[in-house]
Parts: structure tokens; C-alpha cells; sequence
């Protein structure tokens, strides 16, 4: 999704400002909450390191998989890789909100990081965080 994207300009799906190109994002831990938040975003970075993730974890269970016969959930894991972004993106959402929704009734997924308002929003730990805003949307509490 970007604003270079003519699929996305012509969806009427623009960021509300173009990153640039995405820096590497491969350490970034997701099993810190704020960082299984950002993966999941509408943000431009989002998608490809989403996407990278995704064929690497199908590439290290085949890899740790006997060859013949294919097991079935080599299989599984195949058909699970071969789901769209935007449909593996709503589901991850939602096992997200459950999963949070054991501690926290009232979780819901960041509306700030969906939609064009997203591209605003920087992988944790990388600049530029916009002061003020929040995933959540804006904070005009923030000094």
C-alpha cells in the first residue's frame, strides 16, 4: 500500500504520508505487544514484513520437516502461506483481540493503526514517532 501504488490511489486507499522505503525490519521482536500491534497495521512497512515473516516461517518448517511422505501440516502451512494479506491481516486481528480480551476485557485493536492514518504511525522503536500521536489516535494530553 503506498501512495506510488495505483491499485491503492485508485481504491481511494492513500496513506496519509509516504514513509519512504522501508527500512529493515527483521529484528524487530514480535512477541513484544506493541510490535504484534505494529505487524499487523495498515502501514506501508507492514505488509512486506508481514509477508517476509510468513515465507520464512514456511521455509524453516519445511526445512525442519521430513521429506517424503509431506507431512499434513507442511501442507496446512502451505495453503495458510498462500492466503491473501487482507484476509490472513482480519483474522490475525481478530485472534489478536481474543487473545488480549483474556486480560483486558475492554482490547480492541488500535484504530490508529488502520486505515491512512497508519503510515503516520512508525514501527516501535523507529524514528520518526510523531509526538502527540498515539495508535490509538491523538493524544492532546501529551505535553
Amino acid at each position: 500500500m503506498s501512495l506510488h501504488d495505483p491499485e491503492d490511489v485508485l481504491s481511494g486507499w492513500v496513506p496519509a504520508r509516504d514513509p519512504g522505503p522501508a527500512p529493515d525490519l527483521s529484528q524487530l521482536d514480535g512477541g513484544d505487544p506493541l510490535v504484534a500491534e505494529w505487524l499487523l497495521s495498515d502501514h506501508p512497512w507492514a505488509e512486506p514484513e508481514r509477508t517476509r515473516r510468513r515465507e520464512r516461517e514456511l521455509q524453516e518448517l519445511i526445512e525442519r520437516s521430513p521429506s517424503a511422505p509431506v507431512p499434513p501440516w507442511v501442507l496446512e502451512a502451505q495453503v495458510d502461506a498462500a492466503e491473501p494479506d487482507q484476509a490472513y491481516l482480519k483474522r490475525a486481528r481478530r485472534s489478536l483481540e481474543s487473545r488480549r480480551q483474556l486480560d483486558d476485557r475492554m482490547y480492541v485493536y488500535p484504530p490508529g493503526l488502520m486505515g491512512p492514518m497508519a503510515s503516520l504511525w512508525a514501527p516501535p522503536g523507529h524514528p520518526p514517532h510523531v509526538p502527540g500521536l498515539e495508535p490509538a489516535g491523538w493524544n492532546l494530553d501529551t505535553p
